[in-house]
């Protein structure tokens, strides 16, 4: 393999190391194109940590380079997994590749497939029969430990002994068919067992404590990305505000980041190479050293800089300025719901009054755009609650007249690991009337772009799947992947003989979940108990009952 799989238009900032002639051979894969892939700052620190390794040969993957790309002596490959979605093409690019589907069907020629992202380290369990394993946590604290330990055990033949040995060896490997699961007749899991003695059970997410000891900024730049050229910064990783609905939040807790020295120092590395700076964060702002980084950035002449999402209630004029001064066109900031009350149900603390406010100071520093996030068929929404939203946006538009208004609107899907994972999920045609509803509501206040809640349903599906869906995801993968092939794909799989029972897709994308339920997901520990999350979510039931499903 090719140490490095670069096009003419790269600019590595970073200086790779050429292989050795043993060096463990690896490729890393994410199921987009490359424009996309290019724009993901964890995959492509991921590759830049194993290409500076002189034993490594790493190579990247993506859905339009497969074919250049030769598997021929990987021993090693995995892929980024961001979305739940994302498993459709994870399915075809193994089928593009010859490997098997099923990880039981596999031998020794064929390398260990793994995967690591925010999905599979909450719910690995419907790609269980996919994957080899799973990276449970940060991949920049695994990734060492699992090359390292692979180089140790790679002599090993059996591929059954070398998946234990790595589960034995390596804190964060998840190795599904090492442990069983057992099913009622009625569809629920009533154990989850080690079939091995001393490996570990449950799984304990790995995260990376001081964020001064990553490179966590773009090691490479393009002109063929989403973000063209742009050099891109994390400046916090998760959010201490705990939204019971937000896997971003429950996933990556602790809330942390790195120091201000060490995110300056960065981006005066990028400076030398682009104008154009990316900042990255669920919430930025949180940075105790925020408004310094802002006086940093005001003080660059001729820079361009980025924000995905702001909270209203950070959006002070001085950070408003800042990204004024940088050339941004348009603030975005996450609301959820008009109805102060609804967010205070999902403890979104955040005041009508405070979001007003980032409107107004949005329109008076000049920025032309705000967008808005919101989501309808958040538990105990109700009619009132929609046309809270609905007034917030009208008075928003009422009071900045120049402002150019979006609202984006998801539909509520409940999340593994969350304090929302046992909640219920609406009908789709229930939805997709309350969508219709802010659209008519709002046709001459902004420019109103819903989800599908049809997509939004096959994502509930995953979210909250077993193993079980993995016959399913398969057949729907290969009746063509839309949203017209969910029906052909259950007659098929209703004909198919041998199919392991598979309950109703309702069961998985809609019904509210008890508390004593064992959850697939339960095998893994990320950080909260489960007790902890129950308490949270503010179901009203007794407390003594949310461990008794518990491991």
């Amino acid at each position: 393999m090719i140490k490095t799989a670069t096009s003419a238009q790269e600019t590595l900032l970073y200086q790779p190391v050429q292989p050795g002639a043993d060096a463990v051979r690896v490729g890393l894969a994410y199921p987009y194109t490359y424009s996309v892939s290019m724009s993901s700052l964890g995959y492509l620190n991921l590759f830049r940590q194993l290409d500076i390794r002189p034993d490594v040969d790493a190579v990247r993957i993506n859905t339009d380079n497969m074919a250049t790309i030769s598997l021929n002596q990987v021993e090693l490959m995995g892929f980024s997994f961001s979305f739940e979605l994302d498993i459709l093409e994870v399915i075809r690019m193994l089928d593009f590749y010859q490997i098997p589907l099923y990880a039981k069907d596999r031998d020794n020629a064929i390398p260990l497939i793994f995967a690591g992202g925010p999905v599979v380290m909450t719910n690995p369990e419907p790609y269980a029969d996919f994957f080899d394993f799973f990276i449970i946590g940060e991949g920049e604290e695994v990734l060492e430990d699992l090359i390292n330990a692979y180089k140790r055990l790679r002599h090993v033949q059996n591929r059954d002994d070398l998946l234990l040995g790595l589960a034995q060896s390596v804190a964060g490997i998840y190795v599904p068919s090492l442990y069983e699961v057992e099913y009622a007749s009625g569809g629920e899991i009533t154990a989850i067992t080690p079939k091995v003695e001393g490996i570990p059970f449950p799984v304990e997410k790995r995260f990376i404590a001081d964020m001064d000891t990553v490179v966590s900024s773009s090691p490479i730049l393009t002109k063929d990305t989403v973000f063209s050229n742009t050099f891109l910064v994390e400046v916090m990783r998760g959010c201490a505000h705990r939204c019971r609905f937000c896997l971003a939040s429950y996933s990556m807790l602790p809330a942390r980041g790195p120091s201000l020295d060490y995110i300056r120092e960065r981006i005066e590395h990028g400076l030398q190479y682009t104008d154009k700076i990316g900042l990255l964060g669920v919430l930025i702002a949180d940075h105790p050293d925020f408004d310094q980084l802002c006086d940093f950035l005001k003080a660059k002449e001729g820079i361009q800089v980025t924000a995905a999402s702001l909270r209203a209630d950070t959006l002070t004029p001085h950070i408003a300025e800042t990204f004024k001064h940088g050339s941004q066109q348009t603030v975005t900031i996450a609301v959820e719901t008009g109805s102060e009350k609804l967010r205070k149900r999902i403890n979104k603390h955040l005041k009508t009054d405070a979001i007003l406010n980032a409107a107004s100071v949005t329109a008076e520093v000049g920025i032309p755009a705000l967008k808005v996030y919101s989501m309808v068929g958040l538990p105990d929404e109700d009619q009132q609650d929609l046309q809270d939203t609905v007034d917030l946006m009208k008075q928003i538009k009422r009071e900045n007249p120049r402002l150019k208004l979006h609202l984006g609107c998801s539909t509520f899907v409940p999340k593994a690991a969350t304090p929302f994972q046992w909640m219920a999920r609406e009908s789709t045609r229930s939805l997709q009337d309350k969508h219709e509803f802010l659209r008519k509501s709002l046709v001459k206040t902004c420019d109103f772009r819903p989800t599908s809640p049809k997509w939004d349903y096959v994502q509930a599906l995953f979210s909250r799947g077993d193993r079980r869906l993995s016959r399913f995801i398969v057949a729907f993968a290969q009746q063509g992947a839309n949203l017209g092939a969910l029906n052909r794909t259950l007659k098929l799989l209703r004909n198919q003989p041998g199919t392991v029972d598979l309950p109703p897709l309702d069961w998985y994308a809609l019904r509210r979940r008890e508390a004593q339920e064992i959850l697939p997901w339960d095998s893994l520990f990320l950080g909260v108990s489960k007790e902890i999350l129950y308490r949270e979510s503010g179901l009203n039931q007794p407390e003594s009952k949310v461990m008794s499903g518990a491991l």
